[in-house]
């Protein structure tokens, strides 16, 4: 399982031959409530927010809980405490991906930054 984050959707969202070849999967892709509000945000009309909503179907749902945002914020103390300066939304991604062990897949420099300072993130390499 990985957890797939809003940047790689989204560059696959624009191009749907790519986006095929990702042979999505509810046992190998995950997703969270963060990537799904992220991603209908950009969306460009009613007709494409509807057509996401049904390929959020596609994939895992990893569930978001009270604490989990209580220790995104923690960890994002500590990167501010260290001088860097990464978007509430990544660092929860990061967190679920921490929390449940799940690898997360990302074109984001920022996971890179929390990984150096949260050795447990593990981040997904692309074989495709």
């Amino acid at each position: 399982m990985i957890l797939v984050d809003t940047n790689v959707l989204i560059n696959y969202w624009n191009n749907p031959k790519e986006l095929l070849k990702l042979n999505i999967s509810k046992d190998k892709h995950s997703i969270c409530g963060i990537v799904k509000t992220e991603l209908l945000h950009g969306a460009k009309s009613d007709d494409e927010a509807d057509r996401m909503l049904g390929f959020f179907q596609s994939f895992n749902l990893i569930p978001i809980d009270e604490y989990d945002w209580e220790f995104a914020g923690l960890m994002l103390q500590t990167f501010r405490s260290q001088g860097i300066s990464i978007p509430v939304t990544d660092a929860l991604i990061a967190y679920i991906g921490i929390k449940y062990d799940i690898p997360v897949w990302t074109n984001d420099k920022h996971f890179k930054y929390m990984q150096a300072i949260y050795p447990e993130l593990r981040l997904y390499e692309e074989n495709l």
